[in-house]
């Protein structure tokens, strides 16, 4: 099946266990290729180290895999199919990486190449074989198979309700409410920034060198060099920036702008093409201590007015900065207890249903969370596993139109098992 075909096994030098001589011979005959018993045993050894052999595993299921897979290589060769060699040199050479990084070091790596009677070539080969077949057959098999499978509505709802009984019973549940809050830097903190800088403009206006001024007042790292970014195209920097400074004459320095990073004054040093180099000098905004506890102060306000009898869809619409929930009466949606946002499952779990929980913090926002409705155990909708349902179905067409396609090449092929 195709789960098979596309794994790539990688050859974790497990041929250490193989380095009892043995007799070879032929196992299988497909077409005019051969598959040989030290092909079925190097299989075999692969998918233990791979962790996929199991005790049930039976070694001639293995080997008609292989079949497929020589009946694959050799229809794809037949339609002319391509891969791109580039890629999967890089590809074979990226696993050799990560393999010789397994080891302490190169010299315990190529010892234990010696060991299994291989070299660093051989492991290069093998990774670009494995993936160009792997290749090979993923494009046949989309071409002959894939690109012919449809799944229709009817089907869909027809499988779900023949199904739904026996499709995984959805948990207990919750409606999970959130107002959200970013601590960012207040009017009188923009306020104190703009100043600042409009004090450096009308500096600049009175002749100052730009670059000194830079190097005494930007907050950018580029200080260090005057506040010269270099050379850069339309689309590398954010939107604001950008117009402001190709808008600019030779020269011309642009008034004050504001970005997401802060304020910005800038100045076009050169133009070489349809590239530009400019100098600037930047002002962070950035929330202050007073700042984060006028917000921890606001959320602890929004929290008692809950408490007093304010309704949820109110206060997330009057305060909330998450603009999807805020405008669906702050709600998140229904989410199960492992579903629950895993940084504060814990907190939102331990609110009673009905309450707030504490103001929780991460990386500069604040939340409330609320678990505002509770459902029973129950079976999932025929939404809610739709995507779920057409992805069962497509694999059970993919599954049978597969067997019988490989039949069919048989029937076209010349083979023959002897094992």
């Amino acid at each position: 099946m195709k789960i098979a075909i596309n794994t790539i096994l990688m050859l974790l030098l497990c041929m250490a266990a193989l380095s009892a001589e043995l007799v070879d011979k032929i196992v299988a005959k497909v077409g005019t290729d051969i598959i040989l018993l030290s092909d079925l045993q190097k299989q075999l050894a692969q998918m233990q180290q791979a962790k996929v052999l199991t005790p049930e595993t039976d070694p001639l299921d293995v080997l008609n895999d292989l079949v497929a897979q020589k009946l694959m290589i050799q229809k794809a060769k037949e339609l002319d199919i391509k891969v791109d060699e580039s890629r999967v040199k890089k590809m074979a050479d990226q696993y050799l990486k990560q393999i010789k990084a397994r080891y302490p070091s190169d010299t315990v790596f190529n010892a234990e190449l010696k060991k299994s009677k291989l070299t660093e070539a051989d492991l290069v080969k093998y990774y670009v074989d494995m993936l160009t077949e792997s290749s090979l057959t993923e494009q046949l098999v989309d071409r002959q198979i894939t690109a012919q499978i449809t799944v229709n509505e009817q089907e869909m709802q027809d499988f779900y309700e023949a199904t739904k009984d026996t499709l995984a019973v959805k948990p207990v549940s919750w409606n999970l409410g959130m107002i959200m809050r970013e601590i960012g830097p207040s009017q009188a903190a923009k306020d104190e920034k703009l100043t600042l800088l409009r004090s450096i403009k009308n500096r600049l206006n009175n002749g100052e060198d730009f670059a000194t001024l830079a190097a005494e007042n930007s907050d950018c790292p580029s200080k260090e060099v005057g506040g010269d970014l270099g050379f850069f195209t339309k689309g590398q920097m954010v939107k604001p920036f950008e117009e402001a400074a190709f808008a600019l004459d030779l020269g011309e320095i642009s008034e004050i702008i504001e970005t997401q990073f802060g304020y910005h004054i800038i100045k076009l040093e050169e133009i070489r093409g349809n590239e530009i180099r400019t100098r600037h000098i930047l002002k962070v905004l950035s929330a202050s201590a007073a700042d984060s506890l006028a917000e921890r102060n606001l959320m602890d306000e929004i929290s008692s007015r809950f408490a007093k009898g304010e309704k949820l869809a109110a206060l997330a619409k009057q305060y909330s900065m998450d603009p999807e929930s805020a405008n669906d009466s702050g709600s998140l949606g229904e989410f199960s207890e492992q579903d629950m946002p895993p940084l504060f499952a814990s907190q939102i779990m331990a609110a009673p249903v009905g309450q707030l929980t504490p103001v929780l913090e991460n990386e500069g926002l604040l939340y409330l969370f609320i678990r505002t409705e509770e459902f029973p155990p129950r079976i999932f909708s025929y939404e809610e596993v739709k995507d779920q349902v057409q992805k069962m179905i497509f694999t059970k067409k993919q599954m049978d139109a597969y067997d019988k396609w490989i039949s069919e090449l048989k029937k076209e092929s010349y083979v023959q098992i002897t094992l």
